[in-house]
């Protein structure tokens, strides 16, 4: 932590006289400045919960179903900012109600050693999830300690939201927008925190600047720098420039068009003893006619046994390649994933269902393909209820996989 203090303090040093400090324009009444115990004592607490029962089925694996069933409890406190300085602290525990029939995949001490059942990456666990200091005004956003990072739609860089302990990284963030129409955003990471518990050391340097084109279109241009500084880790040390070109185009008043084209490079860094040179592509479109929405995304990690393979080690990889999360791990010759994506609302419930279909990057192998389905609903006290479900058939890849979801929410 001290060399992720020293680091951030010198970024913040270099960047302070190239970037702007936009002082927030004064209302008409001036309200009056907290004190700063004032600041300490005025904050808001706030409560998390999350019930919610996981049961997979790996026949071909497992004779025995894996059911999980864990609550996640997250207390925090966020100050009130006194002269631009504010804190939040959260705590989080992730508890088994009633027996853990199921592999938790937990680090060390966390694991609840058994075998003989599906994995399912929910450990018993209780820890400061997050714990750091923020200076902020009109155009600029400083935060340095442990935080949760999300990165855009979270494909290179987030929390891992889903599981019940999140991810998080020991950081400095620097974010600013001071220029009109630009966002800039950088975070030297020192180790991110696992959602199994584990860590990982790393001296990692993530950028990421987004330019707003007309009124509904986006550039975003990324460079990820990971350079992972343990031995056990090095080969998840890559360089992954890319950009991405995202907007929307406005049919009638209930009816739009969605579009995403991206492209990125990624090659060996650092201490990484492996070659790596492979590409990534993501194109998607979609039919917004309300209240139902239509998808169309084909996503392609490169992959090769000379090449290496397209890896986001940092991501919330949940999110992509279909909730089974068969491939959390980029196979040896890569992937493509087609998929089609439905969503609306029927009255007070969310849905979503999904269908991919996957294949190998490199040799044409046909890797199988999956349905996914989601229903969510928020009651009128705003508690969040859900049923989910995944569904992976597999052909020259893995093994068959189903599971099912079901969960509650509510936050004070």
């Amino acid at each position: 932590m001290t060399r992720l203090l020293m680091c951030g303090a010198l970024v913040a040093l270099l960047m302070a006289p190239a970037i702007p400090l936009i002082a927030e324009e004064a209302p008409e009444e001036v309200p009056e400045e907290l004190t700063f115990g004032e600041a300490v004592t005025k904050g808001k607490p706030y409560l998390i919960l999350r019930y919610r029962y996981e049961n997979v089925d790996e026949s071909d694996r497992f004779d025995k179903e894996a059911h999980a069933s864990t609550l996640r409890t997250a207390l925090g406190y966020r100050s009130e900012a006194w002269k631009g300085l504010s804190f939040l602290l959260e705590g989080e525990w992730v508890s088994v109600i009633g027996n853990d029939l199921y592999r938790n995949a937990g680090f060390g001490t966390l694991s609840n050693g058994v075998t003989d059942r599906p994995t399912v990456a929910d450990p018993k666990i209780a820890k400061f999830n997050q714990a750091f200091l923020q200076w902020q005004n009109a155009a600029n956003k400083l935060q340095v300690g442990r935080e949760e990072i999300l990165i855009g739609d979270q494909r290179y860089v987030g929390n891992v939201g889903w599981r019940q302990h999140h991810q998080s990284f020991d950081a400095f963030t620097f974010a600013n927008s001071s220029l009109k129409r630009v966002d800039f955003f950088y975070s030297y990471v020192d180790q991110v925190n696992r959602i199994t518990g584990a860590t990982a050391e790393m001296s990692s340097n993530l950028f990421n600047v987004g330019f707003k084109l007309g009124k509904t279109n986006k550039l975003t241009l990324y460079t990820y720098l990971l350079d992972y500084t343990q031995t056990n880790n090095f080969g998840n040390s890559t360089s992954t420039w890319g950009a991405e070109f995202a907007g929307k185009y406005a049919v009638t008043d209930s009816a739009s068009v969605l579009y995403e084209l991206e492209y990125a490079q990624q090659g060996d860094y650092a201490d990484n003893p492996n070659s790596v040179d492979v590409p990534y592509y993501f194109l998607m479109a979609a039919g917004v006619f309300k209240p139902v929405t239509v998808k169309v995304g084909y996503e392609v990690l490169g992959g090769s046994v000379t090449d290496g393979q397209f890896s986001t080690p940092l991501a919330t990889l949940h999110k992509f390649n279909g909730w089974a999360d068969r491939f959390l791990r980029t196979p040896v010759d890569g992937l493509e994933d087609l998929y089609l994506q439905l969503l609306g609302k029927v009255g007070p419930v969310a849905w979503t269902v999904v269908y991919h279909s996957f294949g190998a990057d490199t040799g044409g192998a046909n890797y199988g393909d999956e349905l996914d389905f989601n229903f969510g609903y928020t009651a009128p006290w705003k508690q969040g209820f859900g049923f989910k479900g995944a569904f992976y058939n597999a052909d020259e890849f893995s093994v068959d996989i189903s599971k099912i979801w079901l969960w509650t929410s509510f936050k004070i």
